[in-house]
C-alpha cells in the first residue's frame, strides 16, 4: 500500500518528461536534428515485427552479457586467489589500475586491431567490468570477520563451509554494489564497441547506420531498446544474485521449519526414521569409548611455554599445563595473567616464543571464546550444524539446545537473541562438536546464577569422557564441575595479556 503513491508519483514525472520531450521536438521542428517520442515509438513499432530486429537484440545481448559474465566469474576467482597470495595481489595491481584509468576508446581501437570486430564488444565489456568486480570482492574478503575465521580454524571447518558461511556474507554486499555499478558500464562500453567495430546483426551496427542515413527516429528507437534490454538484464542478474544473500529468507524459513518441528523431532529420536539405535549409540558413546581406551593418555599439553607481544613484558613465562582424557580443569588467575593467551596457544591460533604445545594439531578441539563468534544470520541449530565434521556431531543440536533455550528461540537467527541466549548457543556448539578436547574462555559471562547452574549441569552430562579446560574467575565454577584448579604463576611485571 505504501508503494502505490510512490509509483503514481513516478508515473506522473515520466508523463511530464514525455510531454516536455514532445514539446521540444515540436519547437525544433526538424526530424533530422531532433524527434519526439511519437516518431521514436513509430520507428520502433515498425521494426518489432521483423526477424532482423530480434536477431539483432539477441546477438548483442549474447556478446555483452557473455562478456559481463566472464568478467564477473574471473573477478571473483582472481580476488579469491589474490586474497590468499600477496604476490599475486601485487602482480595484478598495475594492470587493474591501468584498466580503470585508461579510456575505453583506447581499448576499443587496440582490440579492434588485435581481434577484429566480431568479438570486440565481448572483450571490451570484460576489460571494463573485471576491475570493478575484482576490487569489490577483494575488499569483501578483507572485511570477513577474523574472529569467525579463527573459530573455523579451531573447529576445523572445511574450505567450502568457510566460503559459504563466513566469506559469502562478508563479500555479498560488496559484490552487489560492484554489479550495480558495472552492469550499466557493461552495456555502455559494449554498445560503444559495436558502434566502432560495426559487427553484423548488432545494435551498434543499427546505431551506426542510423547515423549514416540521418535517421534520428531510428537512432532514438534503438537507444530505447538499449535502455530496456540493459534494465531487464540488470534486474534479472541482481535478482538471481540476491538469492545468495544470507539470511534474506530467515523469517520465511523459520515459519516453514516451525510447521515441520514435530516431524523433525520424531526423526531425531534414536531408533526413529533419522538414525538407527546403533548409530545413535555410537555417536553419543564415542567420547566415553575413547576415554576408557586411553584413560591416562595426555591429549593436550603446554610444556614450559613463554609468550610476549611486540617486545613488551611477557604474558606467559615458562608455564606448563597437562590435560588427560576425561580431565576437568579450571584455569584461574587475576585478569591479564595470560589465561586467554594460554588457550590461544593450545588452540593453535598462536605459537609460543619458547616451549612446546603438543596435541593441538592432532586432537580435535572445540571451544567457547570470550566472544560468542556466531554467524548472526543463522539459527542456533544451524550454528552448531556448520561445525560438524566428517563424523558428524556428538550431540543432536535441536535436542541439546532445547535444554538451553526456549522452544521459540531454536529457529530464530541468533542476531535476534539476547546476549545470554547467544552465549548458551556458543556453549552448545562446543559440546555438540565431535571434539576430543573442549576449551572454554569465561563461558558463563552474561548468565544469571540459575542459568549458570543449569548450564554447568548440562556441560557435565555431555562431556562424554572428553577433556575440559575452562577459564573462570569464580572458584564456585570449579566446585560445580568437580574440576581441579590450575593457577598460572605470579609474574613480577604488570598484567598485560
Amino acid at each position: 500500500m505504501n508503494d502505490k503513491p510512490k509509483k503514481m508519483r513516478s508515473a506522473v514525472i515520466l508523463i511530464i518528461w514525455l510531454i516536455l520531450w514532445q514539446a521540444a521536438a515540436a519547437l525544433i521542428h526538424n526530424k533530422i536534428i531532433f524527434v519526439g517520442p511519437r516518431e521514436a515509438v513509430l520507428s520502433l513499432v515498425s521494426q518489432i515485427g521483423t526477424g532482423e530486429f530480434w536477431r539483432t537484440i539477441f546477438s548483442s545481448f549474447i556478446r555483452i552479457a557473455g562478456g559481463f559474465t566472464g568478467a564477473f566469474l574471473a573477478g571473483i576467482l582472481m580476488a579469491a586467489l589474490a586474497s590468499g597470495f600477496s604476490w599475486l595481489r601485487e602482480f595484478l595491481e598495475p594492470p587493474t589500475a591501468l584498466l580503470q584509468s585508461v579510456p575505453v576508446a583506447s581499448f576499443v581501437i587496440l582490440a579492434l586491431i588485435w581481434i577484429g570486430s566480431e568479438n570486440l564488444s565481448v572483450l571490451i565489456t570484460c576489460l571494463v567490468v573485471f576491475p570493478v568486480i575484482y576490487r569489490n570482492v577483494l575488499e569483501g574478503i578483507r572485511q570477513t570477520d577474523r574472529k569467525l575465521l579463527e573459530m573455523a580454524q579451531v573447529f576445523r571447518m572445511s574450505v567450502w563451509k568457510k566460503i559459504w558461511y563466513l566469506y559469502r556474507p562478508a563479500v555479498m554486499p560488496y559484490l552487489l554494489a560492484g554489479c550495480r555499478i558495472s552492469l550499466g558500464m557493461a552495456w555502455k562500453s559494449g554498445v560503444a564497441a559495436e558502434v566502432i567495430g560495426v559487427p553484423d546483426h548488432s545494435i551498434g551496427e543499427k546505431l551506426y547506420m542510423a547515423k549514416i542515413y540521418l535517421s534520428t527516429a531510428e537512432l532514438f528507437a534503438w537507444t530505447f531498446v538499449i535502455i530496456v534490454v540493459s534494465w531487464v538484464f540488470e534486474k534479472l542478474f541482481l535478482r538471481l544474485l540476491e538469492l545468495f544473500v544470507p539470511g534474506r529468507k530467515a523469517a520465511k524459513s523459520a515459519a516453514v521449519r516451525e510447521k515441520k518441528t514435530g516431524a523433525r523431532e520424531a526423526e531425531d529420536v534414536p531408533g526413529g526414521k533419522g538414525e538407527s539405535p546403533s548409530q545413535s549409540g555410537k555417536a553419543l558413546r564415542g567420547g566415553q569409548g575413547r576415554a576408557e581406551n586411553r584413560e591416562k593418555e595426555t591429549v593436550l599439553a603446554a610444556q614450559s611455554v613463554s609468550k610476549s607481544y611486540h617486545g613488551a613484558n611477557s604474558v606467559l613465562e615458562q608455564e606448563s599445563l597437562r590435560l588427560c582424557a576425561g580431565d576437568i580443569c579450571c584455569l584461574m588467575g587475576p585478569s591479564g595473567r595470560g589465561k586467554t593467551t594460554m588457550l590461544r596457544l593450545l588452540m593453535g591460533l598462536e605459537q609460543p616464543d619458547s616451549g612446546r604445545i603438543t596435541g593441538s594439531g592432532q586432537k580435535k578441539i572445540s571451544a567457547v571464546f570470550q566472544e560468542d563468534r556466531l554467524c548472526d544470520y543463522l539459527s542456533g541449530i544451524d550454528n552448531i550444524r556448520i561445525v560438524s565434521g566428517k563424523n558428524g556431531l556428538l550431540q543432536d543440536p535441536r535436542r541439546l539446545l532445547a535444554r538451553l533455550l526456549e522452544p521459540e528461540a531454536l529457529e530464530r537467527p541468533v542476531r535476534e537473541l539476547s546476549g545470554g541466549m547467544r552465549r548458551r548457543v556458543a556453549i552448545a556448539r562446543a559440546l555438540a562438536a565431535g571434539s576430543e578436547v573442549i576449551l572454554m574462555d569465561e563461558p558463563f559471562t552474561g548468565l544469571d546464577e540459575e542459568t549458570r547452574l543449569r548450564v554447568t549441569e548440562i556441560i557435565r552430562d555431555t562431556l562424554d569422557g572428553r577433556a575440559l579446560l575452562l577459564v573462570t574467575h569464580q572458584a564456585e565454577d570449579a566446585g560445580h564441575l568437580g574440576a581441579r584448579l590450575v593457577t598460572l604463576k605470579e609474574r613480577t611485571g604488570p598484567a598485560i595479556g
